[in-house]
């Protein structure tokens, strides 16, 4: 099974957007034709992006669904210091582009052009390339 890293915009999107694309991706997760691994750093970003008032509906939600939540250790974490320094990522994106690192991940669904830096070590893709993964 192919494993992907799931970058807080699509989780985002997959909590609040109609768009079937998104719920395809969800599909696809739940019935585990592919592995979604998401930073917990995400979790601390959707709080932002979401407010007060839904977020923890929301977080439930992703919490009892199939995704892969990967904590951040002391790897990681210097991973993630290193890859700041590098490619001038900020630390939230270096944070979740070291967890894929660590984790020994290919690829990570995203719109970021923050990652285009980094594609050597884990590559960029969108939500259409990441659904072709599932269909392998």
């Amino acid at each position: 099974m192919n494993r992907i890293l799931i970058d807080t915009m699509y989780i985002s999107a997959l909590l609040t957007d109609e768009d079937d694309s998104y719920h395809e991706l969800a599909q696809v997760i739940d019935d585990e034709k592919i592995a979604g691994l998401v930073s917990v750093v995400t979790l601390t970003e959707l709080v932002t992006i979401l407010g007060i008032k839904i977020y923890k509906e929301k977080i439930n939600q992703l919490i009892t669904s199939k995704l892969v939540f990967i904590n951040i250790n002391q790897i990681i974490a210097v991973r993630a210091g290193e890859l700041h320094l590098k490619y001038g990522l900020p630390t939230a994106d270096s944070l979740i582009a070291a967890t894929g690192l660590i984790e020994n991940v290919e690829h990570i669904v995203t719109d970021d052009s923050h990652f285009i830096a980094t594609k050597n070590l884990i590559k960029p893709i969108d939500l259409k390339k990441a659904l072709k993964l599932a269909s392998k």
